[in-house]
């Protein structure tokens, strides 16, 4: 399995250079092009979601990022306070000021688990490998 860890701060999350990062160690694992779009797109919603529904600042987020050779998993760790994830049902109204992007996760991703660390949250999203 190869693993890249990635310990976020806002320069790194402004300037979207993370991104540049996971698009390069997926390209190095024959990550095809639309499940890259699809894992990256998917991450920043994870990294938006904890920078804007909590109180965690960027330094204290790590992002993990594996793939193996039946699927891609990212891991997203933060120190913010622990709040369980609804599992979106319907996509939100267009009006909705909040929710795509855990709606976008939720039907993108093949699994999305949020569950409480010692020290805040973990956030695991996968897709299969096709």
């Amino acid at each position: 399995m190869n693993s890249l860890q990635l310990n976020l701060n806002h320069q790194v999350i402004e300037q979207q250079q993370f991104c540049v990062a996971l698009d390069q160690f997926m390209l190095n694992n024959a990550i095809n092009d639309r499940q890259r779009f699809k894992v990256i797109t998917c991450t920043l919603e994870g990294v938006n979601n904890i920078l804007q529904h909590t109180q965690c600042n960027a330094a204290n987020i790590t992002l993990l990022m594996h793939c193996n050779a039946d699927r891609i998993i990212v891991d997203l760790l933060d120190t913010a306070e622990y709040h369980s994830l609804q599992t979106p049902t319907d996509c939100p109204d267009i009006n909705t000021e909040n929710g795509r992007g855990l709606w976008i996760m939720y039907n993108w991703m093949d699994q999305v688990l949020n569950q409480p660390t010692v020290l805040g949250n973990h956030l695991r999203m996968s897709l299969l490998r096709h």
